[in-house]
């Protein structure tokens, strides 16, 4: 996959955000493990629509006894007391410096899933997403 930015073209593999058989050759280990990820169960919720997104969280959260990773500006929109703030959805500098301690902090969280809301797929973004989908262990609400 090619991505065409302000500097120039950048090569991304194409399974930065699919699963990879085990056999496959890849550009780096993480594409195919999962690193820092909680030992507890994560489902990654992601929607280009913010309003489906919460809706899909908050019906997570009624059927299970879960924690949210999620962004800021959501906390008040999200049913629960057992949040775990990432950070601001439009500052995703900041998200990726706090994702990997959110992560651990949700194993402290004493819940049976870990609700993770998903950003948009481009730029740090990208990046983002790698890492959530493969915690999640590829488990994903698009």
């Amino acid at each position: 996959m090619k991505i065409l930015s302000g500097k120039g073209n950048v090569r991304v593999d194409s399974n930065v955000l699919n699963k990879v058989d085990e056999n496959k050759k890849v550009e780096s280990p993480g594409m195919k493990h999962k690193h820092y990820a909680p030992k507890t169960k994560c489902i990654l919720v992601y929607f280009d629509n913010e309003e489906k997104q919460i809706n899909e969280v908050n019906n997570l959260l009624k059927e299970n006894n879960a924690c949210v990773m999620g962004f800021s500006e959501h906390m008040n929109r999200i049913k629960t007391e057992k949040f775990i703030n990432m950070g601001k959805i439009d500052n995703l500098n900041e998200v990726s410096k706090n994702i990997f301690s959110s992560l651990r902090k949700a194993d402290t969280m004493n819940c049976d899933l870990v609700i993770i809301e998903g950003t948009k797929k481009e730029g740090i973004g990208l990046a983002i997403m790698n890492r959530l989908i493969r915690a999640c262990n590829y488990d994903m609400k698009e």
